[in-house]
């Protein structure tokens, strides 16, 4: 039998290709699509249906009943499973490993979060989130020390930035809002990159309906 580990990336991996199913479903390539969205099954209703769907019928096989209740859960991201939103998302999103940002990158990329800062805390952590010292700090990333590496990176940049100490920061950073916002910008950058990978354009789909 797979070991956890490996369970748990399949699951991973089964729950990436079911969002990506649903937000073609949701941004269909045709006009008319052959099957309407309503008609659609949505194999999460189901255990069986769900495990028959994405897991490997070796690896199935072997699973008794609870740990087939167990691996269901780990793919519908129930809550108690071992992969949390904040957790899905980050590595999700970053998905290859990253070069530590030097001196001069990391200063430099200081001076366009300043510059996006300006035009609003959302566009700070979507320029955080996008930047080379995201990309090499989350990869990977141990999740018990989530918010220690927040601090060290984007926190770093509000204590250059602002002259902030490390405790108002780690407050600041340590909030059911802020968490939110990283969230949703998060989810924001995982979205496009699913519709990337399935061809969608986003800005035809999102267009505003015409008069």
């Amino acid at each position: 039998m797979a070991s956890v580990t490996k369970q748990q990336k399949r699951a991973k991996r089964a729950k990436t290709k079911a969002k990506a199913q649903r937000v073609a479903r949701q941004h269909p390539q045709t006009v008319n699509p052959i099957v309407p969205d309503y008609f659609m099954p949505d194999v999460f209703d189901d255990d069986e249906t769900l495990l028959h769907s994405y897991v490997e019928p070796d690896i199935l096989e072997a699973l008794n009943e609870e740990e087939r209740e167990a691996m269901a859960s780990l793919i519908r991201g129930d809550s108690g499973m071992p992969f949390t939103e904040d957790e899905m998302l980050l590595t999700e999103v970053y998905l290859v490993p990253a070069p530590e940002p030097s001196e001069e990158q990391r200063l430099a990329h200081y001076e366009v979060l300043k510059r996006a800062e300006q035009q609003g805390f959302l566009d700070l952590l979507d320029a955080f989130a996008r930047g080379p010292i995201a990309a090499h700090a989350f990869y990977n990333i141990d999740f018990d020390h989530y918010l220690d590496v927040l601090v060290n990176t984007l926190g770093a940049y509000m204590m250059w930035a602002h002259g902030l100490d490390e405790a108002t920061v780690r407050a600041c950073i340590d909030d059911d809002d802020f968490y939110e916002a990283f969230r949703a910008v998060l989810g924001e950058i995982e979205m496009e990159s699913t519709m990337q990978m399935l061809g969608i354009d986003r800005n035809e789909h999102d267009e505003p309906a015409q008069d």
